[in-house]
Order: structure tokens, then C-alpha cells, then sequence
């Protein structure tokens, strides 16, 4: 029911601010210290919009058709996916390099720092990447941004991509608009989720007759280069990624091949959580809006440890031709403020 309601909220919420034109707020200028603040929470996307060469006019872009948070936390991380509303399923799994290919098509996912410049007449926000889709993509890239609030009271982040030749934002020419979420009516167990956790390791396990009867395996394919966020506005988002043998494209666009080889090593979805801790064993659910995988979109039970600054989850175990249940964890580290 929380969930219910919370996902409810949401969208009456992001309807009223698609519909209803957007107003620049005045006299925005600052510290960067208190623009810097502005920017921490979850913003949802609700448009994207494009300049009319001639005018210099903004215009929503033609058949949009795209969803999507970007979280900033006051530790100075950062996260985004942007995905197709609408995307063919795979037929297999693996799915065929053409499949993937199409699956990549307009999905952007990244993670890292960020860093604001409000001195400049032209203010932007830099993205320190840490790990992308992309594996040859910029490291570092800069919006411009304006906060703005609609008439009914929403309040808005525009975000302006600076020309790739580095002109000025009077040269860009498409911009997207992303709606503040409010806080969340999380409870105590909630709050605890609330941060950039960074992966450890993962280790699997078997049980029989409820006994142990393997627990190891440590693998840290992804250790250091993957990352959970979960936010006071209740949403959530996972980045997984390979530490290693990831290839830069050949050309603009992957083949599919290349396009294959960028999913296979680099996952995630984003969307809503809830905890159930009066449960034995307590666990949360991923409630996915999104997923690099199309179609694939569920409810992700994951049971949870807390233990002081790391959070260990694991989804339900799968019984095994020897009537073991074997299951495995993900062991992540809270992080502090970007050093």
C-alpha cells in the first residue's frame, strides 16, 4: 500500500508539471555553496526540448518519448538513466547482438561526482563520470542549468548540454527539463537506505536442511565500479559495471556486436523502493520503472543485513539439482562526500 500510494503521488505530481509552462525564477545568482545545495535530490524527467535555429525559440521535442530520473546527494555523487518509454523485449537470453543494439539505442546510464560553477554569467553543473553505458564516452561533461518554478508551485531543473565544439549556451541546441520529486514519507528503516553505496564483492552460498553448507566464492568483477542509490524522495538506482575489458566503440555508433558487449558489461534499472523490516528475514522491494534489459521491468525482492556502513542483499535462493537452495550476495560500502 505505500508503495501504492507513493507511486500515485509521483505521477500527479510530474502530470501537473508536464502540462503547465514553465517560469525562470529572478534573481538566481549565489553562492556555490547554497547552488550546490539546490541541486541535492531526485529530479524526474518530464521532457526534452529543442531550439528553433531560426528564433532561438524552445520547443517540446516531437514525439517524445522518454523516462528517466538524475539523483545529486549532498556527498557529491551523482546518477542518471534515460531510457525509451517504449522498447522491443529480447527473445533470448543472451539476446542476439542486433537485439542489444536496439535495447542501447537512445539509453544513457552514468554515475559520478559533480561539481557546481555558479560564479560564471553562463552557471553549469560538471559530470565527473566514474563509469557509463559508453565505454568510450566523455569523461567529464558540462550542463548548463537554470532552476525554475512553475505557476502551480513544481520546481524544475533545466539542464542544457554545452555544444560539443565548447560554445557557449547560447549555441545549444536542445536542453531536457526534469521536475523536483518530494520527500517521501519514509519510515526509520528507510532513512537508513538513503545514500550512494558502492560495491564490495558478491559471494554466493548453499544451504540444506537450513544449514550452511558452502558460503564463499568472492568475485569482485564489479567491485569498486558498481553503485545502488536510494533517496529521501523513496526512488532508487543501480549501476553495475565491469572493472574490466570494457571497449571503446570503433565508430560514433556500436555495431552490434560492440553494442552486445557494452550490455553484457554494464547493467541497472531505477524506479521506486519499500522495506519491509518486521518481515523474518526483513527485505526490500526494487519496484523497476526502467531496466537496460526492455521488458524486463518486476518487482525485485532483495533480502537485506545492515551492519553499521555496509548493506548486503540478496535475492531468493533457486533450488538446485542436489535440493540445495543456492543464492548469492552483494556486499555494499555507504559512501561519504567526494574527496
Amino acid at each position: 500500500m505505500r508503495s501504492v500510494t507513493r507511486s500515485l503521488t509521483t505521477v500527479l505530481t510530474v502530470a501537473a508539471a508536464v502540462f503547465v509552462p514553465t517560469v525562470l525564477v529572478a534573481g538566481q545568482g549565489g553562492s556555490s555553496t547554497n547552488d550546490r545545495a539546490r541541486f541535492v535530490g531526485t529530479y524526474e524527467l518530464v521532457r526534452t526540448e529543442a531550439k528553433d535555429p531560426a528564433t532561438g525559440t524552445w520547443a517540446p521535442t516531437p514525439n517524445y518519448n522518454s523516462n528517466g530520473y538524475i539523483i545529486y546527494a549532498d556527498t557529491g555523487h551523482m546518477g542518471v538513466h534515460i531510457m525509451p518509454k517504449v522498447r522491443a523485449r529480447f527473445t533470448a537470453n543472451p539476446p542476439p547482438a542486433a537485439e542489444a543494439q536496439a535495447a542501447l539505442r537512445g539509453y544513457t546510464a552514468y554515475f559520478g561526482s559533480f561539481e557546481v560553477n555558479d560564479k560564471d554569467k553562463e552557471k553549469f553543473v560538471m559530470h565527473h563520470r566514474f563509469g557509463q553505458i559508453n565505454p568510450g564516452g566523455d569523461k567529464d561533461v558540462k550542463r548548463f542549468y537554470d532552476f525554475v518554478t512553475t505557476p502551480n508551485g513544481s520546481q524544475q531543473l533545466i539542464l542544457t548540454p554545452a555544444p560539443a565544439d565548447g560554445g557557449g549556451k547560447d549555441k545549444a541546441a536542445r536542453r531536457l527539463v526534469w521536475n523536483r520529486m518530494l520527500d517521501a514519507p519514509l519510515s526509520p528503516e528507510e532513512k537508513r537506505f538513503v545514500g550512494f553505496w558502492r560495491l564490495n564483492y558478491t559471494d554466493s552460498y548453499r544451504t540444506k536442511d537450513g544449514k550452511e553448507v558452502f558460503h564463499g566464492d568472492r568475485v569482485e568483477t564489479r567491485a569498486g565500479t558498481s553503485y545502488i542509490i536510494y533517496t529521501a524522495s523513496g526512488h532508487m538506482m543501480v549501476h553495475l559495471m565491469n572493472k574490466e575489458g570494457r571497449m571503446k566503440y570503433a565508430g560514433a555508433q556500436p555495431t552490434p556486436e560492440e553494442s552486445l558487449q557494452a550490455y553484457r558489461s554494464y547493467n541497472g534499472y531505477f524506479g521506486r523502493f519499500v522495506t519491509y523490516e518486521n518481515q523474518n528475514p526483513p527485505f526490500v522491494y526494487h519496484s523497476q520503472q526502467g531496466s537496460t534489459n526492455p521488458g524486463a521491468y518486476s518487482e525485485q525482492k532483495r533480502y537485506y543485513q545492515m551492519t553499521g556502513n555496509i548493506l548486503r542483499l540478496g535475492g531468493p535462493p533457486n533450488l538446485n539439482d542436489k535440493g540445495e537452495l543456492a543464492g548469492g550476495h552483494l556486499y555494499w560500502e555507504k559512501q561519504t562526500a567526494v574527496k
